[in-house]
């Protein structure tokens, strides 16, 4: 748990004792009577999260909803919240790798939104006919359970998760209603035959096939992007295989950094389509031979907007947008396109613009013959603290000293202008 913020770490533990507390406070001191059914829910739950969805790269969703919510509506709070918790626990035992703290937090998550259900349809009579219950219960676990995971995932990566809940959660939406609505026959019908539960099975299955079949056809839209930006790189012998270096030099800075996997994940998809908007410059921009006037630097410079615009449409990618835009930023302010400065500028922005910039000073170019391993690394110290962030050039210091041993940094006289 050492390497997550300070910040997360605390709110993690704040979830966990919450939950804890709640379970332990609510229990009664006989054994409840449904526990026979608490059990099957359990296993219900527990064989529905041993196969999730990645929704993306990053994102992935299990139909345990159907499970989870059907015990908030036919159990007491704290003996759903144990359905809930002790379903998630199981499954991440059997996940090697997986951090404790990871699957505890998930676990109290899933068990605290579930109460928060139970007690919801509690307060409004816990009517088996009335839809406005069952609508509101399911809407409080819902946005609960939402909120606690994007809260965490804003703290680990600093970044405001009321702002993107929408972007994040609105492809999964019409599934998880689907598993609710799931959730809420299943209570009713439990609550007459409880041995009825497996019947439900079927159109849960129904749901994850649904999910599935959207996941790859995601996957195959994401994969054809990616190929795309491929083919823009093969529009100049220059720059082919520009796109892929910079990723792979931009994945090497933030391991050296130790982000957040999903942050690296994130990095290197945005590093891979970071000239995406460059298929809007005509090739004799892209290919002059010599420096641009100031036209032609306007034209080139619109391909940061135009290419955080084409990936802003797209649900797999609207994520890199913002590091696209912000790829040609500079860390005291004049960069392009927004002019922004300092920790204005994403962090994981700034990962990409020093690899872009290596990458550049590295290779042959129409207007320059690539630099000197030495000159490129004096270069790139010499706009450490002006161009870009310093402790991205000190971790691509790092990166170079691992690969390149014996690249000693020299004095460099010649000034690069960057495109």
């Amino acid at each position: 748990m050492g390497h997550i913020r300070a910040a997360l770490r605390l709110y993690v533990a704040a979830v966990l004792i919450t939950a804890c507390l709640a379970a332990l406070m609510l229990a009664p001191n006989d054994v409840p009577a449904d526990l026979g059914l608490a059990s099957g829910l359990i296993v219900f739950a527990t064989f529905a999260q041993l196969r999730p969805i990645h929704l993306t790269q990053k994102t992935k969703m299990t139909v345990e909803d159907t499970a989870t919510f059907a015990a908030a509506l036919l159990l007491a709070p704290w003996l759903a919240l144990v359905v809930a918790a002790a379903s998630t626990l199981i499954v991440y035992t059997r996940r090697r790798g997986a951090p404790w703290f990871e699957g505890a937090f998930n676990a109290a998550a899933s068990g605290v939104s579930t109460l928060a259900a139970a007690w919801i349809f509690g307060a409004l009579g816990g009517d088996r006919s009335s839809v406005a219950a069952y609508a509101a219960a399911a809407a409080g676990k819902y946005l609960l359970h939402t909120s606690l995971i994007d809260i965490a995932v804003g703290l680990q990566l600093r970044r405001n998760p009321l702002a993107t809940w929408w972007n994040v959660h609105q492809r999964e939406l019409p599934q998880s209603t689907a598993l609710y609505a799931l959730g809420a026959l299943t209570a009713i019908v439990a609550g007459v035959y409880p041995l009825a539960i497996g019947l439900f099975a079927l159109p849960v299955a129904a749901v994850f096939v649904s999910m599935r079949e959207a996941a790859h056809i995601r996957a195959r839209t994401r994969d054809a992007i990616v190929e795309f930006a491929k083919l823009i790189d093969l529009r100049d012998r220059y720059t082919h295989g520009h796109s892929q270096r910079v990723a792979d030099l931009s994945e090497h800075i933030a391991r050296r950094l130790r982000l957040d996997q999903s942050q690296i994940d994130l990095i290197r998809d945005a590093a891979l389509l970071h000239d995406l908007g460059k298929v809007r410059t005509s090739d004799a921009v892209l290919q002059k031979p010599g420096p641009l006037d100031h036209e032609e630097q306007h034209e080139m410079r619109l391909h940061a907007e135009a290419g955080a615009e084409l990936l802003r449409r797209l649900p797999e990618f609207w994520e890199g947008a913002s590091l696209v835009r912000s790829h040609h930023e500079r860390y005291d302010g004049t960069g392009y396109p927004r002019g922004l400065a300092g920790a204005e500028v994403p962090l994981e922005a700034a990962v990409i613009a020093v690899a872009d910039a290596w990458d550049a000073m590295t290779s042959d170019r129409p207007y320059r013959r690539a630099l000197p391993l030495q000159e490129a690394r004096a270069e790139i110290n010499r706009g450490r603290g002006s161009q870009w962030a310093p402790i991205v050039v000190d971790a691509l210091s790092a990166v170079l000293d691992d690969q390149l041993p014996s690249a000693v940094p020299a004095a460099a006289t010649i000034a690069i202008a960057g495109r």
